[in-house]
């Protein structure tokens, strides 16, 4: 094995489950068409996807020349997911892009309700669960890291009225949505890369993040930045899929940036049932063409490796509130 060979394998091992198993996937597509087994779909040389109607999540960003695609070309997947659901009727309302949260029993922490009828329920109740009982109000300025097509930014608004507001996504097709979408007079969107904040230090009082940071590269360079910007006795809210034998050095790195673990929640259980009311309907909010195996895994649908995971505690979904010494 060549060196560079060696760095990409060391590269792979090192990411979280969810992100290596999509390019393990790949991986496999690759094979099967260079044994003849499967269609060669070739890669888009532009650096972004095609039109919205056009865009099919399988090989769209198939390995070029018999390599792993680079990993940045995340950005490119969550391009297209966003183009998809731009091109449904649906698509205006599609605020949100996580797995969602039901109550079962356990104590929870949201310190507003939803109404009746609210479109993306679960996942609503989600970033009210990871807002829970922080203070929020005009004073604090708020920076949502991963904010994909505002929906945290959008419960903020509606019932905390920050002072300040700012969304940070890799995906320019999320961005532009939100900048048609969310008219807020306080906020705004901005492509950005969460391990390189374009932020200056100490400039917000509350930074959130819901799963996102499963396909960063570089978590421990995330985790640096959101304590740098900040401020003192500001808090981070957090919330993602974790492997369970790195939950607790995942926390010990964030003590170490001067961070005091406030509440830790395994929330696992209520995803899982958010998971078993919705996934079905999510799925169908996207190309009939994707690649199936993908998709399974990318809403964790039920029996798809990562709701199996989830179920069997090979992976958590951890929930922190931690606030900056």
């Amino acid at each position: 094995m060549s060196g560079s060979d060696k760095a990409l394998a060391e590269r792979i091992a090192g990411l979280d489950p969810k992100k290596r198993r999509l390019l393990e996937m790949m991986a496999k597509r690759r094979e099967e068409v260079e044994e003849g087994s499967a269609p060669v779909v070739e890669a888009n040389p532009d650096p972004l996807p095609a039109p919205a109607a056009e865009v099919v999540l399988a090989d769209h960003f198939t390995i070029e020349s018999g390599r792993l695609p680079a990993l940045d070309e995340v950005g490119s997947f969550y391009d297209a997911i966003n183009g998809q659901l731009d091109a449904t009727q649906f698509g205006a309302h599609a605020l949100f892009l996580n797995y969602g949260y039901v109550p079962n029993g356990t104590p929870h922490y949201a310190a507003h309700r939803l109404p009746e009828v609210f479109f993306g329920r679960n996942a609503a109740r989600l970033v009210l669960e990871v807002i829970a009982d922080t203070e929020v109000d005009g004073r604090h300025r708020v920076l949502d890291v991963g904010c994909g097509r505002g929906g945290t930014l959008s419960i903020f608004h509606r019932f905390f009225s920050p002072g300040r507001m700012l969304g940070i996504d890799l995906s320019p097709k999320a961005i532009a949505f939100c900048r048609a979408t969310h008219r807020f007079p306080n906020g705004e969107f901005l492509v950005g890369n969460a391990e390189a904040l374009a932020v200056a230090d100490g400039s917000f009082d509350v930074v959130t993040n819901i799963e996102s940071s499963h396909t960063y590269n570089d978590l421990d360079a995330f985790y640096r930045e959101t304590a740098r910007v900040l401020s003192p006795g500001g808090h981070f809210l957090y919330t993602d899929l974790m492997p369970t034998d790195l939950v607790e050095t995942n926390i010990a790195k964030l003590e170490s940036l001067g961070y005091v673990l406030e509440r830790k929640r395994d929330i696992t259980p209520n995803v899982l049932l958010s998971c078993d009311e919705t996934a079905a309907t999510h799925a169908r909010a996207f190309a009939e063409e994707n690649d199936n195996r993908i998709m399974r895994n990318f809403l964790a649908v039920p029996g798809s490796e990562l709701y199996d995971d989830m179920k069997n505690g090979k992976t958590r979904y951890v929930l922190l509130k931690l606030r900056k010494v």
